[in-house]
C-alpha cells in the first residue's frame, strides 16, 4: 500500500483540521480589521479646511499597521482614558475641532484587556507562523490533537473578538448620534457658538477681562475696542458681515461669555462693562478644562 492510500482514510479528519485553520485564520483578521478601524476613528481632528484630509490620512496609516503595532495603539489610546490628549496646534487662524472616543475601567479591568490582547497576538502568531510542527496527516492521533488545538484556541481569542466588535459598534453610535446632532438646528446653533468664542475679536475681549479688569472684577468695554482696533483692525471693519453683530458690546453678549453691564456715571451717561460669566473662567466650548 502506497502513502496515498494510507493517508485516504484519515483524509476527513485532515479537512476538518484544514476547516479549523481557515476559520481561526478568518478569525485573526477579523480582529485585525476591528483594530485598524479602531485605531483609526476613535480620534478626528482638524480644521475645517483638512479635517476629512486628516481623517483618511490616520485611516491610511492603520490600515499599513502591523497586528502588534495596532494592539499597542489600542490598549494606549483607546482602552484607558489615560491616553495622550488631542492637542491643538499653536497659531491657528480658523476654528478646530476634535474627537476622541475612550473606553475606561478600573485597573483589575485595563490589566485583564491588556493580557487578552497580548494573548490573541501570541495566539495569531503561533497559528501562523509554527502550527506547520502539528500538521501530520499520516497521524490520526496528532491530526486530533491538532483539531483540538485549533478549538481551544478559539476559545480563547472569541471573547476579544466580541469586546473589540462591541466598542467597534459603540463607536459607531456614537459617531451617528453625533452626526445627527451636527445636522440638526440645534448642532448648527452650536458650532456658530464655538466660531463666535473662537473668533479673533472674542480672544481680545478675553484677554481684556484677564489683564485689564478692575479690582471689583469688571473690565471696560472701551478698553477692549481700542485694542481690538490696533490687534484686529480687519476683523473689527468686518464685523457685522463676518460675525453678525454690529457693536461689540452685541459681541460680548451672543459670546455667552461675559455679563455686561452699563454703569451710569455722574453726567448722566454709562459706561459699559464685561467680566467672565460665574464659572466660566473664560473657556469656551470644545476645549479642555
Amino acid at each position: 500500500m502506497d502513502k496515498a492510500e494510507q493517508i485516504l482514510p484519515n483524509q476527513s479528519t485532515c479537512d476538518e483540521v484544514l476547516r479549523k485553520v481557515g476559520r481561526n485564520v478568518l478569525l485573526f483578521q477579523q480582529i485585525e480589521a476591528l483594530l485598524k478601524f479602531l485605531v483609526a476613528n476613535h480620534r478626528r481632528d482638524g480644521s475645517t479646511l483638512n479635517f476629512q484630509e486628516r481623517q483618511q490620512q490616520r485611516t491610511e496609516k492603520a490600515h499599513k499597521q502591523m497586528m502588534g503595532k495596532l494592539v499597542e495603539q489600542f490598549t494606549d489610546g483607546i482602552l484607558s482614558d489615560a491616553g495622550e490628549p488631542t492637542v491643538e496646534p499653536e497659531d491657528l487662524t480658523e476654528a478646530w475641532m476634535s474627537f476622541t472616543f475612550t473606553t475606561s475601567g478600573d485597573g483589575e479591568f485595563y490589566e485583564a484587556q491588556r493580557a487578552d490582547m497580548k494573548r490573541m497576538v501570541d495566539e495569531r502568531n503561533d497559528l501562523i507562523h509554527h502550527f506547520l510542527p502539528r500538521w501530520q496527516p499520516d497521524s490520526p492521533e496528532r491530526m486530533a490533537e491538532a483539531a483540538n488545538y485549533l478549538d481551544e484556541q478559539r476559545a480563547r481569542v472569541m471573547p476579544v473578538f466580541e469586546h473589540l466588535r462591541s466598542v467597534s459598534k459603540a463607536l459607531i453610535d456614537v459617531g451617528q448620534s453625533m452626526a445627527a446632532f451636527m445636522a440638526s438646528e440645534e448642532g448648527q446653533r452650536h458650532f456658530e457658538l464655538i466660531l463666535l468664542q473662537h473668533s479673533p475679536l472674542v480672544s481680545v475681549l478675553k484677554e481684556v477681562a484677564e489683564q485689564k479688569h478692575r479690582a471689583d472684577g469688571w473690565a471696560y468695554l472701551a478698553d477692549a475696542g481700542r485694542i481690538a482696533w490696533l490687534q484686529e483692525p480687519e476683523a473689527v471693519t468686518h464685523m457685522k458681515e463676518r460675525q453678525g453683530h454690529a457693536t461689540l458690546k452685541k459681541l460680548a453678549v451672543a459670546s455667552d461669555l461675559f455679563e455686561v453691564f452699563d454703569e451710569p456715571l455722574p453726567n448722566g451717561r454709562y459706561r459699559t462693562l464685561y467680566r467672565p460669566k460665574a464659572g466660566e473662567n473664560i473657556k469656551t466650548l470644545g476645549e479642555s478644562p
